[in-house]
């Protein structure tokens, strides 16, 4: 094996456009990875923020009226918590409403938090002003309120609207907005107007213990669907046949449009990574059969001197080895250099209306990475069998000639 490194390493070869190519491929295919890790991360951590990754509540919720809940007691969390995979468990009500403005109406759903709300998940977000203060020990009217809805009802930091809330009777509230923040879910059930939960709890007639959800959020690198079931047991295990229905729902299902669009993204990034492998195997093809061209008389000579074609197909398939990793570590170079220069800067930026973020995101995953590049390396080399089968055409009487 030492000899057929030895010999590859003084074979002639113009290898400078291969080695071009897999760098070019590299680099195309490690920036689609960033970016598409980068999306989902960044939009499932967006989304995560305002409605957690899952919530336990009612199969009849209706965020229209007062009528279903579910029990959430210090016990009840502490259970929740102690699941395997889970982070943090907060309660949380929901009470669809409606902004009266000088233009018309706006529909809007409230969603009610307590002062242990991590609003830092969202901080990243916020337009301006801030987001409710929950500590004072006493019931808040302020609210935080999506931009969409700040510029449909024409309201700014410190003003005040009036909210009516529909349901067995009309009920209305003043709320002074305290802060403005970019939604990551511009659809109305997730376009959410955050207030005091006891605001809300108060004009649901409800007492301390009853809420819409108890929202739960996972720990970094957990799937909901492999702690949904835990979850669930626990659910069913500690509540009574008094307690009202309540089911384990993945905050997936409650938005199936942006994370099918994240999908289709995943589905564009193979769609990438095949045609890359595909146009960096053609063109290494190309460069191994010139490289062949090159070194005719030498496979010439290796025949005379008794060497089989396998062991001629080793020392070419050495050097295309060299040259395929050689491109693969510069591509990996300029990837890692663009993807840190994207994150430090964001100099890309883009409408936040249409991709949820403003700026293109980039993820580094250092399994996906490492995988990438070993398959990338793997099927170039698998690729590169086909030209070494032109060595065993290759009649030694004659090319030695040429020597």
């Amino acid at each position: 094996m030492k000899g057929i490194f030895f010999i590859s390493r003084r074979l002639s070869a113009k290898s400078g456009l291969a080695v071009v190519s897999v760098a070019i491929s590299a680099v195309v295919m490690l920036i689609a990875l960033f970016v598409s890790s980068g999306f989902r991360s960044a939009i499932q951590g967006s989304i995560s923020a305002v409605s957690g990754d899952m919530a336990v509540l009612s199969p009849y919720m209706d965020i229209m009226s007062e009528k279903h809940y579910v029990r959430c007691t210090d016990e009840y969390k502490d259970l929740i918590g102690g699941c395997p995979g889970v982070k943090r468990v907060l309660p949380s009500i929901y009470r669809a409403g409606i902004v009266k403005s000088g233009t018309g109406i706006s529909g809007v759903v409230f969603k009610g938090v307590d002062s242990t709300y991590d609003f830092s998940m969202l901080s990243g977000r916020l337009v301006e002003g801030s987001f409710p203060d929950l500590r004072k020990g006493r019931i808040s009217t302020e609210a935080a309120i999506p931009l969409s809805l700040a510029q449909e009802a024409g309201v700014g930091l410190g003003d005040t609207f009036l909210a009516y809330f529909i349901g067995e009777e009309v009920k209305a509230r003043r709320f002074r907005v305290c802060g403005i923040y970019r939604s990551p879910i511009e659809e109305q059930e997730g376009n959410f107007v955050f207030s005091d939960l006891e605001n809300l709890r108060r004009l649901n007639g409800w007492d301390e213990e009853s809420v819409s959800a108890i929202e739960i959020f996972l720990k970094k690198g957990e799937e909901a669907s492999e702690v949904s079931g835990e979850v669930s047991f626990t659910v069913f295990s500690y509540s009574s046949a008094d307690d009202p229905s309540a089911i384990v729902y993945e905050t997936r299902n409650r938005f199936p449009s942006i994370f099918d669009w994240l999908d289709l993204l995943d589905f564009n990034l193979y769609a990438v990574l095949v045609l890359m492998f595909a146009v960096s195997g053609f063109n290494m093809v190309s460069g191994i059969l010139i490289i062949l061209f090159e070194n005719m008389s030498s496979i010439g000579l290796f025949k005379a001197l008794g060497m089989k074609n396998r062991e001629i197909a080793k020392v070419f398939m050495a050097k295309a080895s060299s040259i395929v990793l050689k491109g693969l570590a510069i591509g990996n170079v300029i990837a890692f250099a663009l993807g840190i220069l994207q994150d430090s800067t964001q100099f890309i930026k883009l409408n936040p209306e249409n991709y949820i973020v403003d700026s293109v995101p980039v993820a580094f995953n250092p399994a996906g990475i490492v995988l990438l590049d070993v398959c990338a390396y793997a099927a170039i080399m698998i690729v590169l069998l086909i030209p070494c089968l032109f060595i065993s055409k290759v009649d030694p009487a004659k090319t030695v000639k040429m020597l």
